[in-house]
């Protein structure tokens, strides 16, 4: 993530400061004035500071995704068929990148940094005006895709939150600051200190002899790594939106507390996961589903996930054996778990069993092939 240079995390937070204070000393001023729209200035200086070529690649795809915004509030015929197309050209850029790794006769050209989340926010915009009938200003929607705290890497930022933050932005306090500055120290501690000494602590045991307790180790060492790594993230993100009085969605909720996969993906990277799930599946959500649909929708979600994170057969791999545990967590009718009503005891072991299988997975996203394929014979030997 770009923003961890020091460079441009001192560049980032000197512009939160100035938005923040300025616009809680205007709101003491005039009150109801709102300096909101004067983010889309921040937002561009810190792209142009970044790479002007990434800045030019922002600018021009916000223009083109906002005419597509207005294209479907316009159109009166046949709106299903263009609803479809504009969400699949908003994502276009995307796929042709991810294709251009596979076809080298493809010319790659674009600088994508971050574009796997803003994607998704313009689909969003565009399911909004498609459901709701409602306009979304130009100033407002450019707002919206380069807010800069969650640009590069989440959460994800629905419009209809944004919308409420951007109109009604909060003062800063010192209750504020002190919560921002506790929760930004937090998220650098956990992304450049303790994900970088977990690693050395993997590669270690990593030289070890095959075993199942050094397989075991491996897994729920790669399950803490992944954690800290994309909550830190998430962390400095909802840190410094906070900061600005515009309130980042959760994006990490005790995951470890998730006594069946169902509930896992409500507190682990959720704003992917209620993305996914109101959006690719809103075809179906007023139908009555069975079991079996449900099953499939559980195994078409994963996948779409993992293919999200990456276009590659190993992700593939790993969006297959969640998918295939969400399934059968449905089928067998496994998908919630009453905390009050379950024995603690049957409780934690789920948790555990929870934990396990997700260890699993996230070795997938800490290892070499080679190293990943060690592992999992290692939980074959005694």
């Amino acid at each position: 993530m770009w923003y961890l240079k020091v460079d441009t995390l001192l560049l980032m937070l000197a512009a939160a400061v100035l938005f923040a204070a300025a616009s809680t000393i205007c709101m003491r001023l005039r009150p109801g004035f709102k300096l909101t729209p004067w983010l889309l200035v921040l937002d561009l200086g810190l792209l142009l500071y970044v790479d002007w070529q990434l800045a030019v690649f922002y600018v021009c795809y916000t223009a083109l995704s906002y005419l597509l915004v207005l294209a479907i509030g316009a159109v009166k015929r046949g709106r299903k068929f263009w609803f479809v197309l504009f969400c699949l050209l908003d994502v276009a850029p995307f796929f042709y990148v991810r294709g251009a790794a596979f076809v080298p006769a493809l010319p790659n050209f674009l600088v994508l940094v971050g574009f796997a989340y803003n994607m998704l926010k313009a689909v969003d915009a565009v399911f909004y005006v498609y459901y709701t009938g409602e306009k979304i200003p130009v100033l407002t929607y450019a707002n919206y895709l380069l807010f800069f705290p969650v640009l590069t890497a989440g959460p994800i930022f629905r419009y209809r939150d944004f919308l409420k933050a951007y109109n009604a932005p909060k003062a800063l306090t010192a209750q504020t600051v002190e919560t921002s500055v506790k929760r930004l120290i937090l998220g650098l501690f956990k992304k450049l200190v303790l994900a970088a000494f977990l690693m050395k602590a993997l590669n270690r045991v990593l030289q070890m002899s095959s075993h199942f307790y050094v397989s075991g180790a491996l897994a729920l060492l790669s399950y803490v790594i992944l954690y800290v790594d994309l909550s830190g993230y998430s962390d400095i993100a909802i840190a410094v939106g906070s900061f600005m009085g515009i309130p980042v969605p959760e994006n990490f909720k005790q995951p470890w507390t998730a006594a069946s996969f169902t509930q896992f993906w409500r507190k682990w990277h959720v704003t992917l996961s209620d993305f996914i799930r109101e959006h690719i599946f809103v075809v179906v959500s007023g139908k009555r589903l069975n079991k079996w649909i449900s099953a499939l929708i559980g195994l078409i979600t994963m996948l779409v996930m993992s293919l999200w994170h990456e276009f590659s057969l190993l992700s593939l791999c790993t969006g297959f054996y969640m998918g295939a545990v969400l399934a059968l967590e449905n089928l067998l009718g496994l998908t919630t778990v009453d905390k009050r009503r379950t024995p603690k005891a049957l409780y934690v072991f789920r948790c555990l069993v929870v934990i396990g299988l997700f260890s699993v997975n996230a070795m997938f996203f800490t290892m070499s092939g080679s190293q990943l394929v060690q592992a999992i014979r290692g939980f074959f030997r005694l």
